[in-house]
């Protein structure tokens, strides 16, 4: 949920395996899906960057991708921020295929999935 560090530390972890050359997705479900509605704001001056900020600037970097799955939206009423448009809508089927199939070029027999 947004407010704690789980959400900052995951994006954290997400951020270091991608610039390590490993294919990451963050998607962002259930309560996760709060950090990407509204507009966060920060009290200025601040030299802190908030999550949607965080998101913002590295979108679309090299082996990483953001999903947003909309059912957990809708189950709360509330909708993605439309300034986050680095991070995808997902839907039930899509959310399969992110967790059960290795990204395209990618050849292994295994993958991790954390769970924040």
């Amino acid at each position: 949920p947004y407010g704690t560090e789980i959400t900052f530390g995951g994006l954290s972890f997400a951020i270091a395996a991608a610039y390590q050359g490993i294919p990451t997705r963050v998607i962002f479900i259930e309560d996760g899906v709060y950090a990407l509605s509204g507009l966060h704001m920060l009290e200025r001056p601040s030299p802190a960057f908030n999550i949607q900020e965080v998101i913002d600037a590295i979108a679309g970097s090299d082996n990483l991708q953001f999903f947003c799955f909309t059912p957990s939206l809708q189950k709360r009423g509330i909708t993605k921020n439309p300034k986050m448009n680095g991070v995808l809508d997902i839907g039930i089927q899509e959310l399969g295929n992110l967790l059960f199939y290795s990204p395209n070029g990618v050849a292994a027999n295994h993958e991790r999935v954390f769970f924040f």
